[in-house]
């Protein structure tokens, strides 16, 4: 009988271990959001699919941003780059050799790319599994869509073991999914007001819409 206890006991100690590990979706949440504001300002690659449904057809693009705080950005896209410096926005469309300036306030707030980086912050998680994606240790939250609920029908974030975003997938109510991986993101500790702004040459056309 002793004997039977003892084993049952360190059983029970192998397992504490795990048990203390344990996270449940809210902390993990939590602790994501206090990762960004541990910052002021972040960059990254990304990449995205988009899969249509009820087709096998997908599109795909890839690009970079930096985000810093009061609205600043710089989104480059193949052939386009995007400047924010929190009041106008601009447009480079560099084979045309053309640039479109725009007054930030008039866009839609769904342009802002931050969305892509933090719009899952704004959602309530509904579970989380730790599992292994790309070779990585991960934790995959399942979100309640509600805030985007006329954009998505489900949404996903998987969190690495920092609990910064590796990628967020996104479900529209025909739907149609979208993966967004997220590369390299790193924060930066103060990028120079230059890195928002446009800055133009004689041989560029200039059509000021602000």
């Amino acid at each position: 009988m002793v004997k039977r206890l003892l084993t049952y006991s360190a059983f029970l100690f192998c397992l504490l271990p795990a048990f203390s590990q344990a996270q449940s979706a809210d902390e993990l949440m939590a602790k994501s959001a206090a990762w960004f504001k541990s910052g002021k300002a972040w960059s990254l690659k990304f990449r995205l699919v988009h899969e249509y449904a009820g087709s096998k057809d997908k599109i795909s693009q890839s690009g970079a941003l930096l985000v810093g705080e009061k609205n600043r950005f710089r989104l480059q896209v193949p052939g386009i780059v995007f400047y924010s410096d929190g009041t106008s926005l601009w447009q480079w469309n560099q084979e045309q050799k053309q640039v479109l300036i725009k007054s930030l306030a008039d866009l839609s707030g769904a342009f802002h790319p931050s969305e892509l980086l933090f719009k899952y912050l704004n959602c309530k998680a509904i579970s989380a599994v730790k599992s292994i994606w790309n070779g990585k240790s991960v934790w995959i939250l399942k979100l309640d869509p509600l805030p985007y609920a006329s954009q998505f029908s489900a949404m996903e974030v998987y969190l690495g073991s920092d609990y910064a975003p590796l990628r967020l997938i996104t479900t529209d109510s025909t739907g149609s999914v979208s993966w967004y991986d997220i590369l390299d993101l790193k924060k930066e500790s103060n990028p120079s007001d230059a890195e928002f702004k446009f800055k133009s040459s004689p041989d560029i056309d200039e059509i000021d819409m602000r």
